[in-house]
């Protein structure tokens, strides 16, 4: 195996871990103490940065591990698809604008949020009563009835935690590619 190809299997390996540990050092929303604000999409981002196919090898076991290490398997399926649709748009617009300057941060930052609030409304009002009906034994009815209820709070926390999320991810990514230990595929 080439040094280049164990270089790549020691950045996804450190920073999927890294995320994992993340995962777990959570902070509760204060409107839904449920939702829980974490920085694991940081080391994640990061990898997408350095190459898609690396953000592909990683979310499965990011999602594997922390469902083996307990967490709720329902909820890191939304928090996969939470993370990929900030990091997603964020690499793809910071990488695109990156070099015209002062644009690429709130450009590419605020398309993450307003991205990962919108899938996840969606995934919210889609998923989340099949969820409660099946964890809680609610009728369809009222499980749809209590997430419109609460989508706006889920809407809040989202974008509170996409623009931190993303806005450490650029000066991270900034922070090591000019101390030359990051690089780009």
């Amino acid at each position: 195996m080439s040094q280049a190809r164990y270089k790549t299997i020691a950045y996804i390996s450190t920073l999927t871990a890294i995320a994992v540990i993340l995962r777990f050092l959570e902070i509760p929303f204060p409107l839904l103490t449920w939702l829980k604000y974490d920085a694991s999409g940081v080391p994640l981002a990061i990898l997408g940065y350095m190459g898609w196919g690396l953000l592909a090898y990683s979310l499965p076991v990011y999602y594997l591990v922390s469902v083996a290490l307990g967490a709720d398997f329902m909820g890191m399926v939304m928090k996969v698809v939470a993370e990929a649709s900030t990091i997603i748009p964020l690499i793809y617009l910071y990488r695109k604008f990156r070099s015209r300057g002062r644009l690429a941060i709130p450009v590419s930052t605020g398309v993450a949020a307003l991205s990962r609030v919108s899938v996840m409304h969606l995934f919210n009002i889609i998923v989340t009563p099949y969820w409660l009906v099946y964890s809680y034994g609610m009728s369809y009815e009222s499980a749809l009835s209590y997430v419109y209820s609460i989508v706006l709070l889920i809407d809040v926390f989202n974008l509170s935690i996409a623009v931190p999320i993303s806005l450490a991810t650029i000066y991270v990514v900034e922070y090591l590619l000019k101390m030359g230990i990051l690089y780009e595929q």
